[in-house]
């Protein structure tokens, strides 16, 4: 592949901004994105004005190196701007987060040519990450021309570009068999095939996107597979940049975005649960607010409680995330594979605890409020019972694979 050697540098918007303001921002758009809510369900993402708010916001380039415009913050900043997002609207959360978030593979797995190629003139990046491959990528004289049709492509009503696994012929890319190609949005298609058939997260964005014969450049496809934990892919970020997190693997990082939007998600059921305890009453011959009654004083502290205990899972397996991205520089063999799968491993149960909160909320709330078509509630269970059925989910699954691999037992290919 090609190589760049002169630096190029974009200007930061905002110099001066800081992990606490930004995510101050977020919280102060929770009015807005609730409500939002219904509009943001029917049109299968959020609006063009929030997309503004965001990139306004700096929300997009909160992971992007800062040489290229970005804010360069760590990963536990970017999860808790997602938390707060989610918190507002889980479907803006999760179509926000799987776009915006795959800056920090943008830095860390293509080479500056190919950096410099997508964030010229200006900086601006999205894109989301497909690691399933579900299409080819063949040689051709200036590149390579891709094919395929690849669903579940979270966050990219408002990306510039996709990140997408494609099957590769070994002879043609020095015995991989598997690659990344990054492509501009001009090069693929939006297929409006999300939002009529989700039963929940229905404004996710999480919409196919369709290749014909796109052809990309050189620089613009990598070797090997984004949904592996053992092994690894080069990371020319890292020498280009000098810091770790763009030394980092997919794996585990990719686990800490649900689990962000899922935590956020069960917030805002409680929020909304402290809504229908302080405006509605029990029922009985001397009914008093449902606030003061001590069952549900029980739901609400229970529920709190788990979110809590999730919160604090998901911040400290992000910071010790990018302990292994130092680890891996610094040891000089690179991500320790049981180590990584520990980030899986805890964070699926803070998934769990979030669920186990939701369930709470959800029953408790009553059938007038959980039970109604189109409440509140009745969404974030939606939306929540969705995300569930993601595969990354299946915690027994990879139980299972955590154990094998402690245990010395070779693991099979998730590709």
């Amino acid at each position: 592949m090609s190589t760049t050697t002169t630096k190029v540098t974009i200007p930061v918007p905002e110099p001066g901004l800081t992990p606490d303001e930004l995510i101050n921002r977020a919280r102060g758009m929770r009015d807005h994105l609730r409500a939002e809510q219904e509009a943001t369900e029917k049109r299968g993402a959020y609006s063009p004005e929030t997309h503004e708010m965001f990139r306004e916001a700096g929300f997009y380039r909160t992971l992007q190196p800062r040489q290229y415009g970005g804010y360069e913050f760590d990963v536990p900043t970017y999860m808790k701007l997602i938390v707060e997002i989610a918190r507002g609207c889980p479907g803006t959360g999760w179509c926000l987060c799987l776009a915006a978030g795959h800056a920090v593979q943008l830095g860390g797995l293509f080479n500056q040519a190919a950096q410099e190629g997508a964030l010229l003139p200006d900086g601006e990046f999205a894109a989301p990450l497909r690691g399933l491959p579900m299409g080819t990528a063949v040689r051709v004289a200036d590149g390579w021309k891709i094919e395929g049709k690849w669903d579940y492509c979270s966050g990219s009503p408002y990306s510039n570009y996709a990140m997408l696994a494609v099957r590769l012929n070994p002879e043609e890319a020095n015995g991989e068999a598997i690659g990344v190609a990054l492509v501009p949005r001009e090069g693929w298609t939006l297929l409006d095939d999300w939002k009529d058939h989700a039963l929940g997260m229905k404004g996710s964005g999480s919409n196919s996107i369709v290749c014909e014969g796109t052809v990309i450049s050189e620089d613009f496809l990598i070797f090997g597979s984004l949904i592996s934990f053992t092994g690894g892919l080069d990371t020319p970020g890292y020498a280009l940049h000098g810091n770790p997190m763009y030394a980092g693997l997919p794996m585990g990082y990719l686990q800490l975005e649900i689990s962000s939007i899922l935590c956020g998600t069960g917030f805002a059921a409680l929020d909304e649960y402290e809504r229908i305890l302080r405006e509605r009453k029990t029922m009985g011959p001397n009914p008093v607010p449902r606030y003061e009654a001590p069952d549900y004083q029980r739901h609400w502290g229970v529920a709190s409680g788990k979110l809590i205990a999730a919160y604090a899972i998901i911040m400290h397996m992000s910071d010790y995330y990018m302990e292994l991205c130092e680890e891996a520089v610094t040891n000089g063999v690179g991500f320790d594979t049981e180590k990584l799968m520990t980030i899986h491993a805890s964070t699926h149960h803070a998934m769990n605890l979030s669920w186990e909160a939701m369930e709470v909320l959800y029953r408790t709330s009553g059938t007038s409020e959980g039970g109604r078509q189109g409440s509140v509630m009745e969404r974030y269970w939606r939306d929540f019972s969705m995300a569930r059925t993601n595969a990354g989910l299946q915690w027994e699954n990879f139980a299972q694979m955590y154990a094998k691999e402690h245990f010395g037992i070779a693991l099979d290919a998730l590709v």
